[in-house]
């Protein structure tokens, strides 16, 4: 919901701008702290929570371990990325 090249639809207008906007933050604060701390934006994938429902592609245990196995490879090199859980990059 947060990346605007990857948008096909245009629900969830609210929810959508307050996660660019949280990303954006992000950005910023890479780039304020390049060279001091790796700075990353995650999406955990559309995961079967309250929130996401019984119909989203994962559970949570799988997206957890995406998620762990994604931190443990990463670089000072990703500062300032916006990564799907499984590491793949996502536009912003």
């Amino acid at each position: 919901m947060g990346s605007i090249g990857s948008r096909t639809g245009t629900s969830g207008w609210l929810y959508r701008a307050s996660k660019a906007a949280l990303n954006s933050l992000l950005k910023d604060v890479a780039l304020a702290l390049a060279g001091r701390a790796t700075c990353i934006a995650f999406h955990p994938g559309w995961v079967r929570t309250d929130m996401g429902g019984a119909g989203a592609d994962l559970s949570v245990e799988r997206s957890v371990a995406d998620l762990r196995r994604t931190i443990a490879a990463l670089t000072p090199a990703y500062t300032g990325r916006f990564l799907n859980h499984d590491g793949s990059p996502i536009d912003w």
